[in-house]
């Protein structure tokens, strides 16, 4: 049998975490990351990511939780490892405020994260121009750590950045 050949489009968090999620799911295939930056020179690597989902009308809300479920427990792994310093991923904690009630009070990926809240009476007058707000535990990922991470886990992955270099 052929080995399968797939390329990725991108060396940010989302292009190198597909490499390596498909090469876990398809170990004999052979995979080309395409991209014209690879870190530290991406988008990716400017900012952390805090975890926390956006809503997609489109998408039934079930799919959505079971992805978001699927990624938290992933990166909360990760941060309970001893690689969690060297990847960059961390809990962290804080507030998400509103200046007008939002339509669900208690978002679909509310029992996902930790210590999930509404926040008290008297948190919520350090925001006096804020009407509503919730507290919950995520996860963290500095991608300048992340990135180079992800890297050093991809077995027999190619790197073609424009022009063609092959690792």
């Amino acid at each position: 049998m052929d080995t399968a050949q797939i390329a990725v489009v991108g060396a940010g968090v989302v292009g190198l975490s597909t490499a390596l999620c498909i090469s876990k799911l398809v170990p004999r295939c052979s995979i080309t990351v395409i991209s014209d930056k690879f870190t530290p020179d991406t988008t990716s690597d400017v900012a952390p990511g805090i975890l926390i989902p956006h809503v997609y009308p489109e998408t039934p809300s079930h799919k959505q939780k079971q992805w978001f479920r699927e990624t938290f427990d992933h990166l909360f792994a990760i941060s309970n490892s001893a690689e969690a310093g060297e990847a960059g991923v961390h809990l962290v904690s804080g507030w998400q405020i509103f200046r007008s009630i939002p339509t669900e009070a208690v978002p679909f990926w509310a029992d996902v994260v930790l210590g999930f809240r509404k926040m008290t009476e008297a948190e919520l007058r350090k925001f006096p121009q804020h009407v509503f707000g919730q507290a919950f535990t995520t996860l963290k990922c500095e991608s300048s750590a992340y990135l180079p991470w992800l890297e050093k886990r991809r077995p027999r992955l190619t790197v073609w950045p424009g022009q063609g270099l092959r690792r």
